[in-house]
């Protein structure tokens, strides 16, 4: 009940126009991307993916410069958690993330929030999904939901900690989640409704809210993306 009232989700709208910027991105992204890159990993259907690419390391392959570099590997960019961050930053402060004590992420208030992702984005964590959900390809790596727009949500510092493995808690987050957004989930779908708690209509979410000139934000934020990718790669 607490968690609802202090969570806050990206808005429907702005997930909606990401999804229709990334329709258009995919061939461009493809033209500058590694080859060996499995594209499908984060263009999936209604993908919201706002940085193609991007995931987190396993502990194996932390060598030296590994943060934000590409992984030549399978062709990914490799990062610590901090790219989730510039979807929240553009939509509150209009810039890019940045940290330390010179950084705008302190002075804007988004500090005291903690990023919590709904949805596991690595493969080997998706436990609760595949009980919690009737039908989930396992054969797809999840990465995009790395910097899925609707998969990242702000909760005050302190409380994220039942979002990471309590499955009543997750339960109710996929719902609400399904219930904004719609089946928007990497190789997820069919929530088993029996799973869900009898008290999850009584929770009071938070409406999700829309800054007055969000379009202009977010496609600020997709130039960013667009260039930030070119230079990685290039």
């Amino acid at each position: 009940m607490l968690l609802g009232k202090v969570t806050h989700h990206i808005h429907p709208d702005v997930v909606t126009l990401i999804r229709d910027e990334n329709i258009n991105f995919r061939s461009k992204f493809q033209s500058f991307c590694r080859s060996k890159l499995d594209l499908g990993s984060f263009f999936y259907p209604n993908s919201d993916c706002v940085f193609p690419g991007f995931r987190r390391p396993v502990n194996f392959e932390k060598t030296d410069n590994w943060k934000n570099n590409v992984y030549e590997i399978d062709g990914t960019i490799l990062n610590d958690n901090t790219f989730p961050r510039h979807i929240w930053a553009f939509l509150a402060i209009n810039r890019p993330y940045s940290g330390g004590a010179g950084g705008t992420w302190n002075p804007s208030g988004l500090s005291k929030f903690e990023l919590a992702h709904i949805f596991s984005h690595k493969p080997d964590e998706r436990l609760v999904e595949s009980i919690l959900f009737q039908t989930l390809d396992q054969g797809i790596k999840p990465y995009g939901l790395f910097t899925s727009a609707s998969n990242v949500v702000l909760i005050p510092k302190g409380f994220a900690k039942p979002t990471d493995s309590m499955k009543s808690v997750k339960a109710c987050f996929y719902k609400r989640h399904i219930d904004l957004y719609g089946y928007n989930i990497c190789g997820a779908k069919s929530l088993d409704e029996s799973i869900i708690p009898s008290w999850y209509g009584e929770i009071e979410w938070l409406i999700p809210e829309l800054p007055i000139d969000w379009k202009s934000r977010i496609r600020k934020l997709m130039q960013y993306r667009e260039t930030y990718l070119k230079r990685k790669y290039g």
